[in-house]
């Protein structure tokens, strides 16, 4: 699976400043001086406040590659992220030479075989038809947004050992591919071990 972030550095100090601002008029503070370490300082308070909504101004968007279609069902529970997934009504036949690269077991390969001998059997069968055949395994590629809260809340639940493993997997390279300045914003929510002493 590949996770690029498409928005660029610039946007990001910019919605930085747009939320750091949005918590200035929550407070009845009107400086609006742009100083990202000021505003890193009034988030990461926000933060730990408990009040995420602030956070809500700040939004991300990645493009992923070859995730599975298992994780992308999961993914699409989150309610609050936007998707631009590709079709299988205009890719599903041009990509079945190349799903062979994701396959792991001999089990997933008898599988692809099946699915290839149906779609050439029935050949009149529509890609739309096909598709109830799709394996979980398949890979798709899709354009996620999020905004930060949203992303925070993905990050906690699916980075925990108890999450699909692919998914846990997505979770740290949505936060990985996050410019350093602004991972503060998320890292604090990936899943640590708790030790008893």
């Amino acid at each position: 699976m590949n996770v690029l972030l498409l928005t660029s550095k610039d946007s990001l100090y910019r919605m930085h400043s747009i939320a750091a601002q949005a918590a200035k008029i929550t407070r009845g503070i009107s400086d609006f001086e742009v100083d990202y370490e000021k505003e890193k300082e009034l988030l990461q308070k926000i933060i730990k406040l408990g009040h995420e909504s602030i956070l809500e101004h700040i939004n991300l968007t990645y493009r992923v590659e070859n995730l599975s279609r298992a994780c992308l069902q999961e993914l699409a529970r989150h309610r609050h992220i936007s998707l631009s997934v590709e079709s299988t009504r205009y890719t599903l036949r041009k990509v079945m030479g190349t799903v062979a690269d994701v396959i792991y077991n001999a089990s997933q390969a008898f599988m692809l075989k099946s699915f290839r001998e149906l779609a050439r059997a029935e050949p009149e069968l529509s890609d739309d038809e096909l598709k109830y055949y799709i394996p979980e395994f398949w890979p798709t590629n899709l354009v996620l947004t999020c905004n930060i809260r949203e992303l925070r809340h993905i990050v906690k639940l699916r980075t925990s050992p108890n999450a699909l493993k692919e998914f846990q997997d997505l979770a740290h390279k949505l936060v990985d591919v996050i410019p350093e300045k602004f991972s503060y914003l998320v890292s604090d929510c990936l899943y640590q071990e708790v030790k008893n002493g």
